[in-house]
C-alpha cells in the first residue's frame, strides 16, 4: 500500500514549532478551526500560518454538535477559515464524534445541512470524519449502513489498532469500503511538538495526494544556506523545515564552515510499502557513532530513530546499543 504521512493538531497541541514537524517527514495537517457555533480553536490561527509557511499541505476541521443549529455551525466554521487570505488545499471536514442525545433520525439531516452549506461556501465536497462506533450507530439508516448520499464525500476515518504497522488496512465499518485518510494514532510523538499528537495517513501516492489537494508539488530550489560552526545535517533540516533525507542528497558532502548549501523545496514524499509490512532493520552502534550519523546513514531523522528506539537523551547512546531502524517516510 502507498501512503503519505500527516497529522491533525487542536489547541491540545499549542506552540507547535512546523518546520521541525515538516523535517519529520509528515506532510499534511488537519487543523480544529471551531466548535459548535460559537467556539474558535484558540491556535488555530497559529497552525494555519505555520503549517503554511513550512510547506505542509493544510485543511481545517469543524467538531459538530447535533444539538445546535447546522447552518450556524458552517456560517461559523466559514467565516473563520475565509478570514485567512488562503482556504488550504485540503477539503474542509466535518467532524463526527458526539451525538448530543439524538438519534441517528435526527443526526443524519442535520450533518447534510452542514455539508451542504460548506459545500456550497468552498465550491468542493468536505471530509467526512468519524469513528466505526459513531458511523455503525450514529450516521446508520434502517436496515443498517450509512445514508445513500455519504458516498459522495471524501472520507476520513479513525481507528486506532492495537498496534500500527506500515502497509496494513483499517477496519471498516459496515456499509462504508473506501477511505482517504486515516486516523491510526492518538498518541504520536513528532519532534516540534512537546505532547501526544493524533497521526494520519494519505490512501495514495505523493500524485494522488497533490492531485486531490488541487496543488502543484513544489520543484523549485528554495535558497542557499552558509554552514557556519555548530551546524549539523539536522539542525539545517529542521531550520528549512525538510527531512535530513532531502538534505544529504541535495549536499552529499561532508559539512565544512563557510560551505554553502542547496536548501530543496520542501515536496511531499510517499511511504511506499506492499504486501506484508517489512520488517525494520537494526543497527549496532559503533565507537564514534552519532544519532545523526546513523540517521544520515539510514536515510531516516533523528526524530524517528529517538521515538522508534525510546532514546531518553540522544546525545548518550551507548557503543553495542542495537537500534531499531524506522522505515524512512
Amino acid at each position: 500500500m502507498t501512503s503519505v504521512p500527516g497529522l491533525d493538531v487542536s489547541y491540545w497541541q499549542s506552540g507547535i514549532d512546523w518546520p521541525k514537524v515538516r523535517a519529520t517527514g509528515r506532510r499534511f495537517v488537519l487543523i480544529k478551526a471551531t466548535e459548535g457555533e460559537t467556539y474558535s480553536d484558540p491556535t488555530f490561527n497559529d497552525d494555519w500560518s505555520g503549517a503554511r509557511a513550512s510547506g505542509l499541505l493544510h485543511g481545517a476541521y469543524c467538531f459538530f454538535h447535533p444539538k445546535q443549529d447546522p447552518k450556524k455551525q458552517a456560517d461559523f466554521f466559514t467565516s473563520a477559515v475565509k478570514a485567512h487570505s488562503d482556504m488550504g488545499e485540503l477539503p474542509p471536514v466535518i467532524d463526527l464524534e458526539v451525538t448530543d442525545g439524538l438519534t441517528a433520525d435526527k443526526i443524519i439531516p442535520k450533518v447534510k445541512a452542514w455539508l451542504d452549506e460548506v459545500e456550497q461556501a468552498f465550491g468542493r465536497k468536505p471530509l467526512i470524519y468519524s469513528g466505526v462506533s459513531f458511523l455503525e450507530t450514529s450516521l446508520s439508516v434502517p436496515g443498517g449502513g450509512p445514508p445513500s448520499w455519504s458516498k459522495d464525500y471524501p472520507f476520513w476515518l479513525s481507528w486506532f489498532p492495537l498496534q500500527y504497522v506500515d502497509g496494513m488496512a483499517p477496519l471498516m465499518p459496515r456499509g462504508w469500503f473506501s477511505w482517504t485518510f486515516w486516523q491510526y494514532s492518538e498518541t504520536g510523538s513528532i519532534n516540534g511538538i512537546n505532547t501526544k499528537v493524533n497521526l494520519d495517513i494519505f490512501n495514495g501516492s505523493l500524485v494522488d495526494l497533490y492531485a486531490f489537494a488541487g496543488a502543484q508539488a513544489p520543484t523549485d530550489v528554495t535558497s542557499v544556506h552558509t554552514v557556519t560552526a555548530g551546524d549539523s545535517f539536522e539542525s539545517i533540516a529542521n531550520k528549512y523545515g525538510i527531512t535530513v533525507r532531502e538534505l544529504v542528497t541535495a549536499n552529499p558532502q561532508l559539512l565544512k564552515i563557510d560551505d554553502k548549501l542547496t536548501i530543496p523545496a520542501a515536496v511531499a514524499i510517499p511511504q511506499e510499502s506492499g504486501g506484508a509490512a517489512a520488517a525494520a532493520p537494526t543497527y549496532t552502534v559503533a565507537r564514534g557513532d552519532t544519532l545523526s550519523a546513523i540517521a544520515i546513514r539510514f536515510g531516516v531523522t533523528v526524530a524517528a530513530l529517538v521515538a522508534a528506539n525510546n532514546i531518553a537523551n540522544p546525545n548518550a547512546i551507548q557503543v553495542g546499543q542495537v537500534l531499531t531502524i524506522p522505515l524512512a517516510a
